[in-house]
């Protein structure tokens, strides 16, 4: 934002002079330049209206821990003004570059160097501190310090520096912050004239609940009301509405149960209406806080919004679709003669991304836009290869739905004996014959050899094509440029379907493919050893497959436990120190009762195979975090938190991390009450929403599991009327998550409700009478009541389901209870 062309500090209240003119003089309290360490040494003669942090220095430690002892400092209502170094600026660039600063940056001080945070941290820390942000200030560099063309040499290596499309990144940000507690949500209107915002006031006052609030500005555009509002609104949950919209209570109730995680917005059958448009989306306030203000340089609304949805899409997860309807008028276009222009502009300043968000290093692009594809011509061939077994259940409705997508069917058999080989001959498939050998490899080099077309898919009988994949396969195999495609794995069991996994199952016939390993076969490293001279990448892709293989009877039917342990010993007997099957082989182990010592040791070795190898490999291991996190995982089930911590602390600084381990270190970190590092790690859970990854993500970690767990650490920490909506939250997104329902009662009891806390658990009973950890807690609250003997049958009844689930541990506690009973 430019006032006489001098570039400004701009945020949600717009722009402003300089710090000085953020609170008038007269209103100054307490300014800490450079102090010691705040939290020890006492803020002068508080508490005071306004506290100025003018720049985070190294002495004052951990954001998390200073900022509570600064809310502290403040009156109720009273403001704290902070000072952050921006990361991604030209000066933090600069240092990662030339490991120096520039001669002209800023120094921190005389005694400490300025402490560099991520943006995203820092809002993360004032809920736990009791502050709430009412603006983010960006402050613009004095000029533009490198070339206009910079982002696109950085995408061109493999970087996204999203942050510089528009230019040089802010060198810092300014935050004004209330000490005050958030609503639990607000609704801001923006946009229409009188009439239309009434219409909108009087749909949302038939359903609006107690907590949240309706906020409306009155800005010159939609964009400036939005913004005013945003930064005007209490709540932990924004709804961007515009007037005239008539939203429903149903819709209200949907969306809400979801906004605690992250951004959702109605779709109607899957599909907005209007891509670029977010009237109508739900996203909790700090992540409209890190988007930033809406622009309000732009004249025209509809080219504003896509631009903010676009920065959206680069600093946030996608929003969650909602199949529902939100009646809502169009964005205005208020300055038709400059649409063409603003459209043309956005376009050029985002078509660097386009048309993949990774691109191929520059090696690989020379390479594969000169040479001639094997197809050229003509359309590729797609050859399907298969190896099954009785698997006449499941084969006829894979074949039925991937027919139409390939030109060849080559189908091993290993051996069947109902009806798979005439299953897989009706539909035209080549089909050879081989006997099984105990190495899941030899059959898949087999389909291989056979196979003439220029791709090949690899499925498996229980595996089908969604709806729509015959379409998109065409369209895929069409790049030249690409060596073989992630496709997207959903495990569909008896309860629903899992967030599943990203495999290697679409690629290049390329001479001398094979697969490796005899179990949990990969041809991954032959691709890549084949691919990499020509110039070709391995990429990822939207098409989806289920797979149906992990239902309960489908397991208990195959038998599988005995024989992939002998495959996993004769493997090992082969390769003893290959790191990929030593973590399979004791991640298989975890699931077969009794065996959590071997599965243990196994895990642990293959750490110490990772950790042995060169530091460079970690990094190239998509799996290695995951290893982490399996490995503290079974010390905590055996006890020794200790190790699980180092374990956690090693991966976290060396690994890729995932999920998994956010969530090892989020329950770790409950469990000793470090709940403000709790919350920092189920946060960066949730913002792994509507990813798929290379390893399998635990069901829910993404959504309800961890809103469930930054409930039950903002109970531990005396916040309970947070925490019980949260509970809310996750009870609504999965009705049968115990762990909630646990909590909750947990929370009445804490109140003194011993009533209500025992209703919530035999509601949660009536509907899931199998769930010990219920019945445990039950048992202790009807003790409490006087009632022993009903207390001691739901407690004799926990130890059964215990001991049924090789839960020794847990159950021998309950045990002792009992007997003190």
């Amino acid at each position: 934002m430019t006032r006489n062309g001098e570039s400004l500090p701009n945020g949600f209240l717009g722009p402003v002079k300089g710090w000085g003119s953020l609170v008038p003089a007269a209103q100054r309290g307490l300014q800490l330049p450079r102090i010691g360490t705040p939290w020890t040494e006492p803020l002068g003669q508080g508490p005071f209206e306004l506290v100025e942090l003018n720049a985070f220095p190294e002495s004052f430690g951990r954001i998390e821990d200073a900022l509570p002892r600064l809310a502290q400092s403040l009156v109720p209502g009273g403001t704290l003004l902070l000072d952050v170094d921006n990361i991604q600026s030209a000066r933090m660039l600069r240092m990662v570059v030339e490991g120096r600063p520039g001669c002209f940056d800023p120094a921190g001080s005389t005694d400490d160097p300025g402490q560099a945070l991520p943006l995203r941290r820092v809002l993360a820390a004032t809920a736990p501190a009791g502050l709430l942000v009412r603006d983010v200030l960006a402050v613009p560099p004095a000029a533009e310090e490198f070339a206009k063309d910079l982002p696109r040499g950085l995408m061109a290596n493999g970087l996204l520096p999203l942050e510089w499309l528009s230019g040089t990144p802010p060198t810092r940000f300014w935050l004004v912050c209330e000490r005050a507690q958030p609503t639990d949500g607000s609704v801001v209107i923006a946009g229409g004239d009188v009439a239309a915002r009434a219409k909108t006031r009087a749909a949302l006052a038939t359903f609006l609940p107690e907590g949240w609030a309706i906020v409306e500005e009155h800005a010159l555009s939609e964009c400036a009301q939005w913004n005013r509002g945003i930064a005007a609104a209490r709540g932990e949950v924004i709804w961007l509405l515009r007037g005239g919209a008539v939203p429903t209570a149903e819709l209200f109730a949907e969306l809400s149960v979801h906004a605690g995680v992250g951004a959702v917005i109605a779709a109607p059958g899957g599909v907005r209406e209007r891509a670029g448009d977010v009237a109508g989306l739900m996203l909790p306030r700090l992540d409209a806080l890190l988007a930033g203000p809406l622009p309000e340089h732009i004249r025209n609304t509809p080219v504003a919004l896509e631009e903010y949805a676009m920065r959206l899409d680069s600093r946030l997860p996608p929003p969650l679709l909602v199949d529902g309807r939100l009646e809502c008028p169009p964005p205005a276009v208020e300055a038709p003669a400059q649409f063409a222009a603003e459209t043309a502009e956005l376009m050029t300043r985002w078509q660097a991304l386009q048309p993949a968000s990774m691109p191929a290093p520059a090696a690989a692009v020379e390479a594969t836009t000169t040479a001639e594809s094997p197809w050229s011509g003509r359309e590729p061939r797609l050859s399907l290869c298969m190896i099954a077994r009785n698997e006449e259940r499941f084969l006829p409705e894979c074949l039925g739905r991937v027919r139409d997508a390939v030109d060849e069917i080559i189908f091993v058999d290993t051996g069947s004996t109902d009806r798979t080989v005439a299953i897989a001959e009706s539909f035209g498939a080549k089909v050879l014959h081989t006997t099984w050998s105990d190495d899941f490899a030899a059959p898949r080099n087999l389909g291989l050899a056979a196979a003439t077309g220029d791709w090949i898919l690899v499925l498996d009988a229980d595996e089908f094509l969604q709806d729509g994949g015959t379409a998109r396969l065409r369209e895929l195999v069409r790049d030249p440029k690409v060596l073989g495609y992630h496709l997207h794995f959903v495990n569909v069991f008896d309860g629903g379907k899992t967030v599943g996994v990203m495999m290697v199952r679409l690629f290049r016939n390329l001479p001398g493919i094979a697969y490796e390993n005899i179990i949990h076969e990969q041809v991954t490293p032959s691709l890549q050893r084949l691919g990499a001279p020509l110039g070709l990448v391995l990429t990822s892709s939207d098409l989806a497959v289920d797979h149906h293989g992990y239902r309960d009877e489908v397991m208990d039917a195959r038998g599988k436990n005995e024989r992939n342990e002998r495959l996993f010993l004769k493997q090992l007997e082969q390769k003893p120190d290959d790191i990929y099957n030593t973590y399979k082989y004791g991640d298989f182990l975890r699931r077969v009762p009794h065996r959590g010592a071997d599965a243990r040791r196994l895990l642990d070795r293959c750490l110490e195979l990772i950790l042995a190898a060169p530091p460079s490999l970690p990094r190239g291991l998509p799996y290695a975090a995951e290893v982490a996190a399996l490995c503290a995982l079974e010390a905590t089930r055996a006890g020794d938190t200790v190790r699980a911590r180092q374990v956690i602390d090693v991966a976290l600084r060396r690994f890729v991390p995932t999920p998994n381990l956010h969530y090892l270190a989020a329950s770790l970190a409950l469990a000793e009450q470090r709940n403000d590092d709790a919350i920092r790690h189920y946060r960066r859970c949730l913002a792994y929403r509507g990813q798929v990854l290379v390893v399998p993500i635990q069901e829910g970690i993404t959504s309800y599991v961890s809103l469930a767990g930054i409930a039950q650490a903002w109970l531990q920490s005396g916040d309970g009327e947070r925490a019980r909506r949260l509970l809310l939250q996750a009870i609504a997104i999965h009705p049968a998550y115990e762990v909630a329902h646990l909590a909750l009662s947990k929370l009445w009891l804490q109140r003194g409700d011993l009533g209500r806390a025992l209703r919530v658990l035999t509601d949660f009973l009536a509907k899931h009478p199998e769930s010990p950890g219920a019945c445990q807690q039950t048992a202790l609250i009807l003790q409490r009541l006087g009632q022993t003997a009903a207390a001691r049958r739901m407690g004799e009844h926990a130890v059964q389901m215990l001991e049924a689930r090789a839960l020794d541990h847990e159950a021998a506690q309950m045990q002792k209870i009992l007997a003190a009973m």
